[in-house]
């Protein structure tokens, strides 16, 4: 479950910051949902800087980390921690591949994984501009405008609550950060900066993908 709770947690923050515009404003939380999925699917690759804070409430600590991340439709998603430690974790639609800073690969298959294939099937969706998979698997609730916005998610699906209770987004002309909450009271918080939108990967960032 604590891998499962990094790879939906990582793969919700990354796609969810994938969005280049989300324009409130005035309209109705399904046509903003829907401008928001055509500014992602009109972006095929995403790349930025990101910096996360674990909290954990039990001991009251913080665990800090930053890196950089890719959205690749085609390819997945690449998490490429830098501090405190160098890895990469890629997650595409077979599985996910992670990378040591010694360059050692550890591959694990996606097949027979209820909670990866669901986590999956949402995040190809919202790549792919289909509004429809995140009104299906969450509860949304935006207020703001187009300068100063911010959004709630609440999982619908039991297995999903069971350990993200909500996400809160915040931006401005795009995602700035991300929150996770849990139902223990912890959190992990991701904000995004430095955003751009290659035509292509380059070879070593397809590497990260592979686990050849």
């Amino acid at each position: 479950m604590i891998k499962m709770k990094k790879i939906f947690a990582v793969a919700m923050a990354l796609a969810l910051a994938s969005a280049s515009v989300l324009s409130a404003q005035s309209k109705d939380s399904n046509a903003v949902l829907n401008e928001v999925c055509k500014n992602i699917a009109k972006n095929k690759i995403s790349k930025g800087n990101f910096n996360q804070t674990k909290k954990i409430k039990k001991i009251n600590r913080e665990i800090k980390s930053s890196g950089t991340f890719i959205v690749a439709v085609e390819d997945g998603i690449l998490w490429n921690t830098q501090k405190p430690i160098a890895s990469s974790m890629a997650i595409t639609k077979s599985g996910i591949v992670q990378t040591s800073a010694q360059g050692k690969k550890s591959v694990m298959a996606a097949g027979g994984n209820a909670t990866f294939e669901q986590v999956s099937t949402l995040i190809t969706s919202l790549f792919n501009g289909n509004a429809d998979a995140l009104t299906k698997n969450f509860d949304i609730d935006f207020k703001g405008t187009a300068d100063n916005w911010n959004a709630t998610l609440v999982p619908k699906d039991s297995s999903v609550k069971g350990f993200i209770s909500q996400i809160e987004m915040a931006g401005r002309s795009s995602i700035d950060s991300v929150v996770l909450n849990e139902p223990s009271g912890d959190f992990t918080k991701y904000e995004f900066s430095n955003y751009s939108y290659p035509k292509a990967l380059t070879d070593e960032e397809k590497s990260l993908f592979s686990g050849k």
